[in-house]
């Protein structure tokens, strides 16, 4: 349908008997029809014409508020969507305030922070001596840790392939002690701090249990013995703990296989 350019209520009937229309006039008046008559028919077929004309025009009006209407609605759905995109890039941007547990309470004690290897190492489920755990092997891992950024990262082959892995989590201590060579001291302190970190790496609770276990029963022999002998002979009796630490070290890295 062509498009209408002008609203056709506007149009004033023309002069059909001006001599512009002469020719159509005269037409009608040889068929037969007399001059009023053919006037007649040829302004009723123009108001016939026109009414079409109107009906169009108002259908074109209607058509086009449609189409403003419809884009308007897309202009205004991609503003608000620019806008919503502009909030949250700006929402992102805005400084963020960490939630926390007001019930949280905090701890009465300091459990001092292994080194990463060591910690690497129970999550892996590897065996690990105790001394990382102990208070000396914890103030190692702190004077390294100023001196080596846990931001320094290393080649290591993991699972035949080259990866990136941080320096400070598979660099072993140089002062580290095997478990039978720990003071009763570093081992009482160390192994609190072993059982604890285990628990946090998620070990099951059949391994748990059983070095806590092992662990309890190295503390009440050696504090009945330590009470009831003299220096000397606790010197002397000192193998024998020596061996259930040893035994501990072994169901340890059983615990790990």
């Amino acid at each position: 349908m062509n498009c209408i350019l002008t609203d056709p209520v506007l149009e004033a009937q023309p002069n059909f008997a001006s001599a512009a229309y002469a020719g159509w006039l005269n037409a009608y008046i040889a068929g037969g029809t007399t001059r009023e008559d053919a006037l007649e028919r040829m302004a009723e077929g123009w108001r016939i014409e026109r009414q079409e004309r109107i009906d169009l025009w108002q259908q074109q009006l209607e058509t086009d508020a449609l189409a403003l209407r419809e884009q308007e609605e897309r202009d205004h759905a991609n503003k608000e969507a620019e806008e919503q995109e502009e909030r949250r890039e700006a929402e992102k941007k805005k400084p963020k305030i960490s939630d926390f547990d007001d019930n949280a309470v905090v701890a009465d004690i300091i459990i001092p922070r292994p080194s990463q290897f060591a910690l690497q190492k129970i999550k892996s489920m590897e065996y690990v001596e105790l001394w990382y755990f102990s208070p000396e092997g914890c103030r190692d891992a702190s004077d390294n840790s100023r001196s080596t950024s846990e931001d320094a990262f290393g080649f290591a082959k993991v699972d035949g392939f080259v990866a990136l892995k941080p320096v400070a989590s598979f660099k072993a201590s140089q002062k580290a002690l095997q478990d039978h060579d720990l003071s009763w001291r570093q081992f009482d302190m160390a192994k609190t701090s072993y059982l604890v970190h285990i628990e946090k790496c998620g070990w099951l609770d059949k391994h748990q249990q059983a070095l806590a276990m092992i662990c309890f029963n190295i503390g009440i022999f050696n504090n009945t013995l330590y009470n009831s002998l003299s220096d000397d002979v606790w010197e002397a009796e000192r193998d024998e703990s020596i061996k259930m630490s040893r035994l501990a070290v072994c169901i340890r890295k059983y615990s790990t296989l």
